[in-house]
């Protein structure tokens, strides 16, 4: 038999969740694993919504026709060009 780890209740054989963060040796009654499930949500979405900002940087690029090495389009006529007169 174990007993939950927050609460000290003793659960049956297959009764139990395991615990989100500590693993399989850790056991809940269901009631303090929906608490502790709902803290973990909580947490995640506290550093997921501090870990990235969607604001472009100033030191990115942004990739125009007119800022790469060479133009596309005139490569390709030459090409054309070639492939036609052979």
């Amino acid at each position: 038999m174990n007993k939950c780890e927050e609460c000290g209740k003793t659960l049956g054989i297959f009764k139990g969740y395991r615990h989100p963060t500590m693993g399989k040796a850790h056991h809940l009654c269901s009631n303090c694993y929906n608490e502790v499930y709902e803290s973990v949500i909580k947490w995640q979405e506290f550093i997921l919504s501090n870990s990235f900002k969607n604001v472009p940087s100033k030191n990115t690029v942004q990739l125009t026709s007119e800022n790469l090495p060479f133009n596309f389009s005139q490569k390709r006529k030459k090409l054309d060009k070639v492939l036609i007169e052979n």
